[in-house]
């Protein structure tokens, strides 16, 4: 068979549907297996030996999408598994004229698909496998199936290069979040920081994304043990993540690449479901448990402050983080 996956965006969306290509090469060896998406995200797909062709386009660019549609109507796929589930990846399945078309039982557009079975409950990784089930049939599947694959290149250097070599551990933070909701604040994370470099003896990178290096840069002092991230490519920045020993951050894009380079992960929870952890000893997540949470807005009603953000102190967060550490990061 020929399959195409289609997952454009949000980064860690993307990061989330990876392990899918594994899946389906466990059962069918010998399939084909092309994946669709925004050309910002494609280097989270290099190096997955599942993945034979990686295919890309932009978000704004309607002359290379109608070359894009006329591309997947040349290679004649047998089935197209489509994730995103917006207008215009419905439009890329419709010109494939795929035997399978695929994606969730709540589309509204569903006359464009020939199979739209209910999404799976469950965590995100679990319910990205509800478009396998009319390609595989039914299937039970482990936590580590799951789990996001990424392939990252060995990145060695850094920690010996930002002065970090010979510490206890090294943690990568992750503080920023496009929306307030699912932002600790920063300086909750600097106390963290503070805390992981004096009492654990830890070498502490913090991370940003693309325009977030002003936001880190104008509250985090770097001194011996804490620095600051130097510029990567994304591929390099899923390296270091590899590279460290705990990954702590909000519910964002690294913490979806952490997870899939095995990594450690301690999360705060905003506004989010806990079911985009996965659920496995070696991920834990936090929150402050108001009777609002999870309230899944990207504005609070409560406050612009944002009460579970603002008020879940570093000191609240302490004894889980310090049981997970001595535990070897595991619950």
């Amino acid at each position: 068979m020929k399959i195409l996956l289609i997952q454009f965006y949000q980064t860690g969306d993307l990061v989330l549907t990876t392990h899918i290509p594994e899946l389906i090469k466990r059962e069918k060896p010998d399939a084909e297996i092309h994946f669709l998406t925004f050309t910002a995200n494609a280097p989270l797909l290099e190096g997955n030996p599942q993945i034979d062709k990686v295919i890309t386009t932009k978000r704004k660019d309607i002359p290379a999408f109608i070359k894009l549609l006329l591309r997947i109507r040349r290679e004649r796929y047998d089935a197209v598994l489509d994730f995103q589930d917006n207008p215009r990846s419905t439009y890329c399945t419709l010109f494939s004229r795929a035997n399978m078309r695929i994606t969730y039982g709540d589309t509204s557009r569903g006359k464009v698909y020939t199979h739209t079975p209910e999404r799976k409950t469950g965590h995100a990784g679990l319910i990205k496998t509800s478009l396998l089930t009319p390609l595989l049939g039914e299937r039970e599947y482990t936590v580590e199936d799951t789990r996001g694959k990424v392939y990252p290149p060995e990145i060695s250097k850094i920690p010996k290069e930002l002065g970090l070599e010979g510490r206890d551990m090294i943690v990568t933070i992750s503080p920023t979040h496009k929306n307030d909701t699912r932002r600790w604040k920063l300086r909750h994370f600097i106390d963290t920081a503070n805390w992981l470099a004096a009492e654990r003896n830890a070498g502490v990178i913090f991370t940003y994304g693309p325009g977030e290096e002003d936001y880190i840069r104008e509250g985090v002092v770097e001194t011996e043990q804490i620095r600051i991230m130097p510029p990567l490519k994304l591929r390099e920045f899923a390296g270091l993540l590899e590279r460290a020993d705990l990954h702590i951050g909000n519910d964002s894009a690294p913490h979806h690449i952490a997870t899939a380079v095995n990594t450690p992960t301690f999360i705060i929870i905003g506004s989010t479901s806990p079911g985009w952890v996965l659920p496995s000893p070696k991920h834990t997540w936090i929150s402050k448990g108001m009777d609002c949470q999870p309230c899944k807005k990207s504005e609070c009603r409560i406050s612009g402050d944002v009460p579970c953000m603002e008020e879940l102190s570093f000191n609240d967060i302490k004894p889980a983080l310090e049981r997970f550490i001595d535990n070897g990061f595991s619950e």
